[in-house]
């Protein structure tokens, strides 16, 4: 399952990356001038493994208006989950204008996990990687669903990864 929720994302990225090469010079120029971003956050952490059961995540980032190269931008963010589990990460965002007010965000960062009484990732450097898509208001504001996954990639002996889903509220300021 997680395989096939990683190649769904990795597909979705690619989609996005595609159509987001063919959009407006509208389109282009609110990427741009994306302001930064606080996002509020809350879904279910693991939701892959049936065996158990998911628990509440809640997460904050930040997104400064600050635009590294082609609209990428850096990223910081604080996810918690009700079974004591803390994931710290920085990372890159780059969000992509369908329309003038429909996006979709994908982000990639990486670590530090600390498990509580969570899933256990098999270390605490953990990767992660991110597709959102919503609805970004005129004041800058957005609400979005997302999607992320997160794992070591392998490089520790454990690897199941998890994946969460949930809603954002994004503050544009």
């Amino acid at each position: 399952m997680k395989h096939l929720l990683s190649g769904l994302a990795v597909a979705a990225m690619a989609l996005t990356t595609t159509f987001g090469a063919a959009t407006s010079a509208s389109a282009e120029s609110l990427a741009e001038a994306q302001p930064s971003q606080v996002y509020v956050g809350a879904g279910f952490f693991d939701i892959s493994h049936s065996s158990e059961f998911a628990s509440a995540a809640f997460d904050v980032g930040y997104i400064p208006d600050y635009n590294i190269v082609w609209e990428i931008r850096p990223l910081v963010g604080l996810m918690v989950n009700t079974d004591s589990a803390v994931y710290g990460h920085i990372g890159l965002s780059r969000t992509f204008f369908l329309t003038d007010n429909i996006v979709t965000r994908i982000q990639w960062g990486v670590g530090a996990y600390s498990q509580g009484n969570s899933i256990d990732l098999g270390q605490a450097f953990e990767f992660r990687e991110q597709l959102e898509i919503g609805y970004q208001f005129d004041s800058g504001d957005m609400i979005s669903a997302y999607v992320w996954h997160l794992s070591n990639a392998d490089i520790a002996d454990k690897n199941p990864g998890v994946n969460t889903a949930g809603i954002h509220y994004s503050f544009g300021f």
